[in-house]
């Protein structure tokens, strides 16, 4: 039996989605199961993903309407059958040893780890040419409120699949209905109870290209977002500390946090 789902959220993802798959057939660890949830796509991003896997492995769910990442994703959590699952989304793509190595790290960990990531290859697309930009070396976190206050968000994620569930899945904001920061807001949520663990290994392959790049200028809503979570985390954990974002409104800015009365007892 699989012991892997592989989840490719995607949304008019034509022009890339086949360099994801094969980097999925590709993989060294073969007993992998195939998940693909399509929140209404206008292309023939499904046609490709039905053209491309065998689908004897693979599981194709079509939405009729377009949601946001936080439907899809718990649309798929609620299919998903086995122990683990890694979130590849439909641009980017994985190297061939991507799930048997976070397989085999999540085996040798307790059931308090949540979650397993590594580093990621940051690449830009101009003119349908990659170019290689860097490589985001992470970290493990000393703690949750070391996470709290790092930058960047950590991929692959390969989680544990009974502790997204014990979670709820993805929450739904009001403010963008999901469609915003959801790997944050899910980590955020983990740390109530879990532990996270870095495999110190260059496995993602993080595409930038002109439509994703729409995301990062949206530093207002982006800024907020981050505040909004950061602050109901913080008060889940005891009101130990208060955070301050730092840096000018206009750009991504950063978390800083302050211990509060609690915090310095």
């Amino acid at each position: 039996m699989s012991l892997v789902t592989v989840v490719v959220p995607t949304y008019n993802k034509a022009a890339y989605i086949e360099e994801a798959l094969k980097s999925i057939e590709n993989q060294t660890y073969r007993d992998w199961r195939l998940l693909v949830v399509d929140d209404g796509s206008t292309d023939n991003t499904v046609s490709i993903v039905k053209r491309v896997m065998d689908p004897a492995r693979t599981q194709v769910i079509e939405r009729k309407q377009n949601q946001g990442i936080c439907h899809v994703l718990n649309q798929a959590l609620q299919t998903i059958q086995t122990k683990y699952f890694i979130q590849v989304d439909g641009d980017d793509w994985i190297v061939p040893e991507t799930i048997e190595v976070l397989l085999n790290e999540m085996e040798r960990q307790s059931e308090n780890v949540a979650l397993a990531y590594a580093n990621t290859c940051h690449w830009h697309e101009k003119n349908g040419v990659l170019h290689y930009f860097k490589t985001m070396k992470h970290r493990p976190f000393k703690d949750r409120y070391d996470f709290v206050v790092y930058g960047s968000m950590v991929q692959p994620r390969f989680y544990r699949t009974s502790c997204v569930k014990n979670v709820g899945g993805w929450e739904i904001d009001e403010l963008t209905g999901g469609r915003m920061l959801e790997d944050r807001r899910m980590l955020l949520r983990l740390l109530d109870q879990y532990n996270f663990v870095h495999v110190d290994r260059d496995l993602y392959q993080f595409r930038y290209h002109h439509n994703n790049l729409s995301q990062f200028r949206n530093a207002a809503t982006y800024n907020l977002l981050i505040k909004m979570f950061t602050d109901k985390a913080l008060k889940r954990w005891g009101d130990r500390y208060r955070a301050e974002m730092i840096g000018p409104p206009h750009l991504w800015q950063t978390v800083v946090l302050t211990p509060t009365n609690q915090g310095k007892e």
